[in-house]
């Protein structure tokens, strides 16, 4: 058995896979995507994550085996039915970092991608993943940092007793979604988000743990986490007399006995935002659509949160027919274009339609400017919040104010 955290072990794994199959090589193919090749700006973790996340339904189908080497680099071993599949994958990659020097061909070829046929190229593919091995093994260890240790199975079910019994109350957060008149400025409460404060519950439950460490570990907390906000927003003051309640949840938590005793306990005619992340519905577009529905047939609502520049490129928000679609606020929109249309961002914002779409993270004037140029009269985040911290007891009725970017 191999160790998992020697360095080097992806590569290894590789290597060890390709000898194997060259005794068998007929209808396999090699994909070697050159991620490490990119300009550093379009080689952010977050981005490497989702193009890896784009080949994990060929895995999970067995059409593929992906391996995700040291220096960000993917490399996929494919059945004789994947390539069409893979080919599309790849052209949405390529779209996705378009111009970006890498992804594009010239006299020199393709420098982004390299296949192999194993069939015809056993010896080539081998050696090049020795290369690979050898470099990685080579390679000096990175900066020793003060990380904290990943969350483990076992600190996890340590961590979900401890939150199962914690007064969760005072990790709680809070904030106004306003709609901006864009003619008179005058602002009205759309809704207000409630969510746990991720770190300062961290601090308290789990000091020594880097709790977001491990993707499918913290999806697991995080539903604990979701059923103990549930229980406890739905007896705060600040819920009281609000038009709508926002609130961060998984997909399945919508399907749990608690988030229907909540919808119970709300003020009649109140009405739920479920905000589901943009990275979530990419690998579970089935759930989101009959969770949609449903809340949509109880008279509640759902939202797409955290699109970036990088996932409205990626997900055809318009065809998800969320009822909101948050935007992350980022000067990057004022240059992004659609590179399957040449459109740019407002363009996007008017087919997702704008009374829908939710611009996040606000934190000047230049954010409401843009939003309200594009179109967009629904925004959230701190240059706003000063109107929520003025408003003395919940309203009985919305609250208007005037906003001035």
């Amino acid at each position: 058995m191999y160790n998992q955290g020697a360095k080097g072990y992806q590569e290894t794994l590789l290597v060890d896979t390709l000898d194997r199959m060259r005794r068998n090589p007929e209808g396999r193919k090699v994909v070697h995507l050159h991620l490490s090749l990119l300009l550093p700006a379009n080689r952010t973790p977050v981005r490497i994550k989702i193009v890896t996340r784009m080949f994990r339904t060929l895995e999970s189908g067995r059409q593929a085996q992906i391996f995700s080497l040291s220096n960000d680099d993917l490399v996929m071993i494919l059945n004789s039915g994947a390539q069409r599949d893979i080919n599309n994958i790849l052209h949405r990659i390529r779209k996705l970092y378009e111009g970006d020097p890498v992804t594009m061909e010239d006299e020199s070829g393709d420098r982004f991608v390299t296949w192999y046929d194993l069939s015809l190229d056993a010896a080539m593919a081998l050696h090049a993943a020795q290369q690979m091995r050898t470099e990685a093994q080579a390679a000096p260890p990175k900066a020793a940092t003060a990380a904290m240790p990943s969350l483990t199975p076992a600190m996890l079910d340590e961590v979900q007793k401890k939150i199962a019994f914690l007064n969760v109350a005072p990790f709680i957060r809070d904030q106004v979604a306003l709609r901006i008149n864009p003619e008179t400025k005058e602002a009205s409460i759309e809704f207000y988000e409630f969510f746990l404060s991720v770190m300062d519950l961290q601090r308290t439950v789990a000091p020594n743990i880097n709790i977001l460490g491990d993707r499918s570990l913290f999806q697991d907390l995080s539903r604990t986490m979701d059923l103990r906000m549930l229980e406890t927003v739905v007896r705060a003051p600040q819920i009281r007399g609000t038009p709508a309640v926002s609130l961060n949840l998984n997909l399945e938590t919508v399907l749990t006995t608690v988030f229907s005793t909540f919808l119970q306990r709300l003020e009649q005619g109140q009405r739920v935002i479920v905000e589901v992340q943009a990275v979530d519905v990419l690998t579970n577009i089935n759930m989101y659509i009959d969770i949609r529905n449903v809340l949509n047939t109880m008279g509640h609502a759902i939202l797409i949160d955290g699109l970036s520049t990088t996932t409205l490129q990626m997900l055809d928000v318009t065809a998800m027919k969320p009822d909101y679609a948050k935007i992350i606020w980022a000067p990057e929109l004022l240059d992004m274009m659609d590179p399957n249309s040449n459109r740019n961002a407002g363009h996007m914002v008017q087919e997702i339609g704008t009374d829908k779409v939710v611009l996040s993270r606000c934190d000047s004037a230049n954010a409401l400017s843009w939003g309200l140029k594009s179109g967009i009269s629904l925004f959230q985040g701190h240059f706003l919040d000063a109107f929520s911290k003025a408003r003395k007891k919940p309203p009985a009725a919305p609250v208007r104010a005037s906003v001035r970017g």
